[in-house]
């Protein structure tokens, strides 16, 4: 079942969901895209295999922090004569990552702590919504140049919590190099493909990525997979013979084929050479066998028992001796190391001896170059100061308060830039772990240190407040607004800005609700003298009066409606006095649609 698995997972329209803040505009947000029949540039000599998690769109996850969990990613190329080399394998190659905004805008991304288990598996944090879990092994894989025709990658993956929903898939890139930079426009790492969406349980699921097509598959099989194919129908029996004594003896594996990467060149002290051995069916190592070379080295076991291709790897060094072709000159199985097939019978080495030419070993420092005449210098010009307009950052009110246990207000917050051609961004810090901000599409985040695009801040920003407790805790948000120049990538920023947020409200010496619109409209319904109408406007109208006396009154009952139904029955000393004896003013307006949570 398991080449069916491949098959199903890189064919198009078969993902089991899709991820969150991805824009579906993006190629690969529906998953694999029918990149079949990918290959290398053909002086290229690297490739990396990688993953990615996202929150599932569309799907609610509890608040409950969760992990994911990553095993036997292993990375194979395929050569173009046949067969195919183990290049990537976690367990001789850690996992490593980041978090990355979701639809990696300027390439933004965090540490993700990832740590080694046990049993080898790598556990790190699940990704929040806004963000994914992007890892790949920590070494780039290498082969010869011209020699590869395609990539397979496989992982078993889950996730702690049954109740966070969370899609997963596979991909590859090839590099130039193992060294390579990352560039812009992705010449030193054009993409070999993705898979399709995979829903995270928490039992292990078998996540696949291949380039080859299911009949190129089906025609070599990676060593992975080799046995799980789909039986054929089998025949109509016939009358049974009379058993023959069998004639053909068990064969013991061989080296089919010895490979080297790099291939050509000169290596220098502390470059490393792998040694890549393929045999005629998958072998067991035990012990540590080694490799002897023709420089006086040893290259050592790396892995690959339990498949046909053993790795072994030598670090030039300064004691070893130049050649002008390296050479396997044996195999040593010393200190009881062996390399057998499954029914036991030792494999025959004598094909792993072989000579690379064109690779050398040159333990010699390099001689310097004699430098050249310097030349006169010319006069420097001055260099032009990329231009960033500052962005603007409002907030419409610095001292917030909100209420615990679900309690909701809104931020008020708005950025903008007066040059249309700047990125410009929000950062937020100090948000306590009881509190979250929600955009305007719903998506929420939690943490210490936000970034949200100019988008999200411009659907609007609520503050959720899950807290508990008895306390008055009092948050400091601090927010600070940047712009970017897409082109020279000049930053510039706005002065931080603080909003206090009080959860929940004090309520020691508050008035009750009840007992300040009794006095509201013991105010209202007294005589002139009253506060109220010696701090409303003086008119000699008595008929003017009545009616904004009424005017009062009613916004007095919405006032106390509003307090009863949304707050414990408390409210902050002269709240309510305040509103009324401000008039018609924009406090009851305020007030009446403010979030009571």
């Amino acid at each position: 079942m398991a080449l069916t698995d491949v098959i199903y997972q890189n064919t198009p329209g078969n993902s089991e969901g899709f991820p969150l803040g991805v824009p579906t505009s993006y190629s690969w947000y529906g998953g694999s895209t029918g990149h079949t029949g990918s290959t290398p540039p053909s002086n290229f000599t690297s490739v990396t295999g990688w993953g990615q998690v996202y929150p599932k769109s569309g799907a609610t996850n509890d608040s409950n922090p969760a992990n994911v969990q990553i095993a036997d990613f292993q990375t194979w190329v395929h050569l173009k004569g046949g067969g195919w080399v183990l290049v990537q394998d976690q367990a001789t190659d850690p996992i490593a990552g980041a978090q990355f905004l979701a639809d990696f805008s300027g390439n933004t991304n965090s540490a993700w702590g990832v740590t080694r288990q046990a049993d080898g598996s790598a556990m790190g944090a699940a990704p929040l919504n806004g963000y994914n879990d992007h890892f790949w092994p920590g070494s780039r894989g290498s082969y010869t140049a011209g020699t590869v025709d395609g990539v397979y990658v496989q992982a078993n993956m889950r996730t702690t919590d049954p109740n966070e929903h969370l899609v997963a898939d596979l991909g590859a890139d090839w590099w130039l190099n193992p060294t390579a930079p990352y560039v812009d426009g992705f010449s030193n790492n054009p993409g070999a493909g993705m898979s399709d969406w995979v829903e995270l349980t928490t039992s292990y699921q078998t996540l696949y990525f291949t380039s080859m097509t299911s009949a190129q598959l089906q025609a070599d099989l990676p060593p992975p997979l080799r046995g799980t194919s789909a039986p054929t129908t089998p025949t109509q029996p016939t009358t049974p013979t009379s058993p023959t004594t069998p004639t053909t003896p068990n064969v013991a594996p061989s080296v089919t084929q010895a490979s080297a990467s790099p291939g050509t060149g000169t290596e220098h002290v502390g470059d490393v050479v792998t040694l890549t051995l393929t045999f005629s069916e998958a072998v067991t190592v035990g012990g540590a066998p080694t490799l002897s070379l023709n420089d006086g080295a040893k290259a050592t076991y790396a892995g690959g028992s339990g498949t046909n291709t053993l790795t072994f790897r030598t670090t030039v060094a300064s004691t070893d001796t130049s050649t002008s072709a390296l050479a396997i000159t044996g195999v040593s199985l010393a200190n009881g190391a062996t390399i057998k097939d499954s029914g036991g019978l030792a494999a025959n080495l004598a094909g792993a001896v072989k000579t690379f030419s064109g690779l050398q070993i040159s333990t010699a420092p390099t001689a310097p170059t004699m430098p050249t005449q310097p030349t006169t210098p010319t006069t420097p010009t001055t260099p032009s100061t990329p231009t960033v307009t500052a962005p603007v950052l409002s907030v419409a009110d610095n001292s917030l308060w909100v209420a615990g246990r679900g309690g909701q207000v809104d931020l008020g917050t708005k950025v903008w830039t007066n040059d249309p051609n700047d990125r410009v961004s929000l950062n937020i810090r100090g948000l306590p772990r009881y509190e979250t901000i929600t955009t305007g599409d719903g998506t929420r985040f939690r943490g210490d240190n936000i970034t949200l695009s100019s988008a999200q801040v411009e659907s609007g920003l609520t503050l959720t407040s899950y807290y508990r407790g008895n306390a008055h805790p009092v948050a400091n948000l601090t927010l600070t607004a940047s712009g970017t120049d897409p082109v020279t990538g000049a930053v510039t920023k706005a002065a931080s800005q603080t909003i206090t947020v009080t959860d929940p409200r004090p309520s020691s010496s508050s008035p009750s609700a009840q007992s300040l619109a009794s006095q509201s409209f013991a105010q209202l319904l007294g005589s002139d003298t009253s506060t109220l109408a010696s701090t409303a406007p003086q008119t000699t109208n008595s008929a003017w009066q009545d009616t904004a006396k009424a005017s009062h009154a009613s916004q007095s009952f919405a006032l106390l409606n509003q307090f009863m139904a949304g707050s414990s029955g408390r409210v902050d000393s002269g709240q309510i006095v305040a509103a009324l004896s401000s008039g018609t003013g924009w406090t009851q307006n305020s007030l009446l649609t403010k979030p009571q949570g």
